[in-house]
């Protein structure tokens, strides 16, 4: 075989090889890493994703909520409960100065400073349970912390006790599930089983008076209950899915909750949104359907499947960023084609939770949280 013949072959091979393995990209690069201070906490990791803002990033996955510099990694500070007890908020309830944490064990509520991490206020609500897990929220004056046994407990944002909503006398017995506040309205979502519910899998997003208590709306369905996800509130829309049953996603007209368009067979085990799509993870694909109509755009089955709540999604630039049974995953938003797989992290440990902000995917692992330059 001539030189000339020998090159060409090798070329090709090249090429081949080249365009079936997507995992060589110099477009997707590592930029800095950060190794836990302490052993990751399972609930903490599965729940808690990191959350981006300013020139920050904030991660609680090892018993402590740790802020770090959002270019290099360095970290900023740390903040650990008294008790130890691991963070079991399922979001971070930021504004631009402060964090507001509830921690379950002590029926405590804390602002913290966004700059060091200092203790702006610490309010003790004595023979109250906090629910772990929770996806509280938060509106201009105060934030509304989950109740295990079926209430809502109001604080001002100075730290003060304001308020109990007993959401039990609303016929349903279930703790809130998600809490969203528009202007008047405390909305939030539950499931619910029993006499009420004969496919035994139902879920409620309720609407009531923040100040009268007064039953504002309510949407009921038999396809599934809301438990895990928060529900989303954009430009009043309520985007919601269900994670168990039959399934459904729906969008609700949050001001009156009439229904604006409703995709049934679909668990939500997370859930975001783009300028034009609901990307849903349903636990063994990603899909995305028409933000305005609900439309399936498309579906993208992922390998060995095993995805939940804990796999949420990111989308950034045109491209959607998912950890999916320890994969790491990059595709392209309008076809939902899979461009980059991340086989396993640095360290070995699956990919978990993620972030995108600022040019950059930052990714939890077991034992570090990974910055990444985004898919171009």
């Amino acid at each position: 075989m001539t030189n000339v013949k020998i090159l060409a072959t090798l070329i090709f091979i090249s090429l081949l090889f080249g365009s079936c393995n997507n995992n060589k990209n110099d477009s997707f690069d590592l930029i800095w890493s950060f190794e836990y201070t302490k052993p990751a906490e399972a609930l903490s990791l599965a729940a808690l994703p990191p959350a981006v803002f300013e020139n920050s990033v904030m991660i609680a996955p090892d018993n402590q909520v740790t802020l770090l510099s959002l270019n290099s990694g360095k970290l900023k500070w740390q903040f650990q409960y008294p008790s130890g007890k691991y963070i079991g908020n399922n979001e971070f309830l930021l504004e631009e100065d402060r964090l507001f944490l509830s921690e379950a064990d002590g029926d405590e509520v804390y602002a913290l400073s966004n700059k060091d991490g200092s203790v702006i206020w610490q309010s003790i609500l004595e023979g109250r349970e906090f629910f772990d897990d929770a996806n509280d929220g938060m509106d201009d004056l105060y934030i509304y912390i989950t109740g295990s046994n079926g209430e809502i407990f109001r604080f001002t944002k100075e730290g003060n006790f304001d308020k109990e909503y007993d959401i039990l006398q609303f016929t349903i017995r279930d703790r809130a599930r998600s809490i969203r506040i528009l202007n008047n309205q405390l909305i939030f979502s539950q499931r619910f089983r029993g006499d009420e519910c004969p496919t035994n899998v139902c879920g409620r997003i309720l609407s009531i008076h923040k100040e009268t208590e007064e039953v504002l709306w309510e949407y009921r369905t038999d396809n599934g209950g809301f438990i895990f996800e928060p529900i989303l509130l954009e430009d009043e829309i309520i985007y919601a899915g269900v994670t168990d049953g039959p399934g459904e996603f729906v969008a609700l007209n949050a001001t009156n909750g009439e229904v604006i368009w409703k995709t049934l067979g679909i668990i939500g085990q997370s859930y975001t949104l783009t300028d034009s799509m609901v990307l849903v993870n349903d636990g063994i694909s990603l899909l995305a359907l028409d933000k305005f109509t609900g439309k399936e755009l498309w579906n993208t089955g992922l390998a060995f499947g095993g995805g939940d709540g804990a796999s949420n999604i990111g989308y950034l630039n045109g491209y959607v960023y998912h950890a999916h049974s320890g994969r790491l995953y990059v595709l392209e938003a309008n076809t939902g084609e899979i461009v980059h797989t991340e086989e396993r992290s640095p360290d070995g440990s699956p990919f978990q939770l993620l972030a995108v902000g600022d040019g950059k995917v930052f990714v939890q692992t077991f034992n570090a949280l990974y910055a990444y330059t985004v898919w171009e």
